[in-house]
């Protein structure tokens, strides 16, 4: 049996990760989540004047052994700077498996 309450905790752990990373990576904007359960999870930096959208697949957060430490390849990968690229399209990030 799947416990729900525990699996929600983890994905709530792994998208303050992200979160931070985010508010790390884009000063001065304001940080947004939606949760499109079982597909995607979904954050937007905006300020104002700029929007950027990160999309990670509901999948990868939920996974127990997607860690703190494995969100960090956020950084290691530059996914920032791939959100300023795809704009306000979004940039799908999907970890690699190195």
């Amino acid at each position: 049996m799947v416990d729900l309450t525990n699996d929600a905790s983890w994905i709530n752990k792994n998208v303050q990760v992200v979160t931070n990373y985010l508010t790390k990576e884009f000063e001065n904007f304001a940080i947004g989540y939606h949760a499109d359960r079982p597909l995607t999870h979904t954050f937007t930096v905006n300020n104002e004047k700029k929007l950027f959208k990160l999309v990670i697949g509901w999948p990868t957060l939920a996974d127990r052994t997607f860690t703190s430490e494995r969100i960090n390849r956020l950084l290691t990968e530059a996914v920032a700077q791939e959100m300023r690229l795809h704009g306000e399209n979004g940039y799908r990030w999907t970890p690699s498996e190195a």
